[in-house]
């Protein structure tokens, strides 16, 4: 029934059944059944980031996300990028964001109890200088992978914006895991041919952008 409409006409269903007071979880239950996919490779993502996590968790904050749409999203969002005032934003961007930060908030609360738990002293163990410093260390890592995941989202986000046939292709053939240059030549109407330059493009300028990036957090490597 809704195979057919796309993800604003879809959306735009759900917002004028729910203005009118009729029923929306049709189409909205067939948006979110769309959204399913990217949800988990955006909870994987955060999961590499923060280094915990296992994959059931993402059904759950999938779910969370769901919730959160229907309870705020569906009245904030305007069809205007936030990262970039004056660009639209799809209805499937802005529902990636709150899985993103509905993720971040899990996994970094986490994180704060594990860090902030109370110990009982009859139970701790004295941790040896060895342990200490592999935990330091593994703790660095972690926040360079957050940081990395960060740079990823700020060039992929400045792709969309200056080239955006080659984000198209790249959200397809990475995002969402159709790693399949026929497939995503069909769903883009564009040649396999096509497809394989417009995802070898978006590579090289991700892989400038993310240069000028690091060079741009790290003003003190170029003093």
């Amino acid at each position: 029934m809704y195979e057919q409409l796309s993800d604003e006409e879809l959306f735009a269903e759900v917002t004028r059944r729910r203005n009118s007071g009729e029923p929306f979880s049709g189409p909205l239950g067939a948006l979110c059944a769309r959204w399913a996919r990217p949800s988990r490779y955006v909870v994987s993502k955060i999961q590499a980031s923060y280094g915990r996590g296992s994959p059931a968790d993402a059904d759950e904050l999938f779910q969370d996300a769901v919730g959160k749409f229907i309870a705020r999203g569906l009245d904030q969002f305007r069809g205007v990028s936030e990262q970039m005032p004056g660009k639209s934003a799809s209805p499937k961007t802005f529902f990636l964001r709150i899985v993103k930060h509905v993720a971040i908030d899990f996994y970094r609360r986490n994180r704060e109890d594990l860090a902030y738990a109370p110990v009982n002293p009859d139970d701790a163990m004295e941790e040896s200088p060895a342990e200490i410093a592999r935990a330091v260390e593994g703790s660095k890592r972690r926040d360079e992978r957050a940081e990395a995941q960060e740079l990823y989202w700020a060039a992929y986000a400045r792709l969309q914006q200056e080239h955006p046939k080659e984000a198209g292709a790249w959200e397809l053939y990475h995002h969402e895991d159709v790693e399949d240059h026929e497939e995503c030549a069909r769903r883009l109407n564009i040649t396999v041919v096509n497809s394989y330059k417009r995802v070898s493009r978006a590579q090289a300028y991700l892989r400038l952008y993310l240069l000028e990036l690091q060079g741009e957090a790290s003003p003190e490597e170029e003093a």
